[in-house]
């Protein structure tokens, strides 16, 4: 069995790039319990839709966080998820605060990109 590869110089400098993750700011007991949403989603014209399944990959570091902020909750974290886009897209200045978040990584990306080429 091989030895797992070391990151090359270019992928350290790609995620030092990106910063830390997001760190909990809110107190647990703040966060109400919520169990699991139905799977349906809603009727129209009397045919059922179903939800959309999405695969994400995330960081070691990113999923230990959610596992252990869902569990502390007593919540799935697809539940923590789904709240979060809630609130994305109903709370203008948390949108605002997010893309421009997404953007400072995405032009840190490109300048680590750019740095590792040289």
């Amino acid at each position: 069995m091989a030895a797992p590869r070391r990151p090359s110089e270019a992928s350290r400098s790609i995620r030092a790039a990106a910063g830390p993750p997001l760190q909990q700011t809110t107190d647990p007991g703040a966060v109400p319990q919520i169990r699991a949403e139905v799977t349906e989603v809603a009727h129209t014209a009397g045919e059922r839709l179903r939800p959309t399944r999405i695969t994400v990959d995330l960081a070691g570091d990113l999923h230990s966080f959610l596992r252990a902020y869902a569990q502390a909750r007593d919540v799935a974290a697809a539940d923590v998820i789904r709240e979060l886009i809630r609130q994305v897209r109903a709370d203008p200045d948390l949108s605002g605060r997010v893309t421009a978040e997404l953007e400072r990584r995405r032009e840190a990306l490109a300048e680590a990109m750019r740095a590792a080429r040289e």
